[in-house]
């Protein structure tokens, strides 16, 4: 299995994770390292931080945590195949290299040996518990300087002053 992704993975492509393959449903990507996916010689491995804020990433911890979806489907496209007869009925397809574009938690999957399991609770503040890439840093500390809240919520409150400034209502 390993070989079968390995140049791909190596070139750091963003891969998404979604519910069940529904490209508007998205859980986490790569790109901003809300997924991880390597392959070793058992298969593909991947560790997923849904948002617990959001309700598809709380809808997604729970239905994994029950057990109610516990298994996953990889999107994928092979890019070098062979292909051979296993017996006079069943052809065998061997897939030598293939691009992946996306995992899913889903209730029914193409193969049964697939597994999504909760092993431990979200980060309180998953935003906090991943490195901060330069461009956020970046941008954080041009915020900060220009007196603009860094956070959402402390974004969310200044604006909401500002118009309660504007009617008189607070000074």
């Amino acid at each position: 299995m390993l070989q079968t992704f390995d140049a791909f993975l190596a070139a750091s492509p963003d891969v998404v994770a979604l519910w069940s393959h529904q490209d508007d449903r998205p859980l986490g990507r790569v790109s901003n390292r809300t997924l991880r996916v390597k392959a070793d010689t058992t298969g593909l491995r991947y560790t997923l931080f849904p948002d617990p804020t959001s309700p598809l990433g709380q809808e997604a911890i729970a239905s994994v945590r029950s057990g109610l979806v516990h298994q996953v489907s990889i999107g994928f496209w092979p890019d070098e195949e062979n292909w051979s007869w296993a017996d006079e009925e069943m052809p065998l397809r061997v897939i030598t290299k293939a691009e992946i574009r996306e995992l899913s938690l889903v209730t029914w999957p193409a193969y049964q040996d697939t597994s999504a399991n909760c092993v431990s609770p979200p980060p309180p503040d998953r935003a906090a518990s991943l490195p901060k890439s330069l461009a956020a840093r970046r941008a954080e500390m041009e915020m900060k300087f220009r007196s603009i809240a860094v956070t959402n919520n402390a974004a969310a409150l200044q604006r909401i002053r500002e118009k309660q400034r504007a009617r008189g209502i607070l000074k």
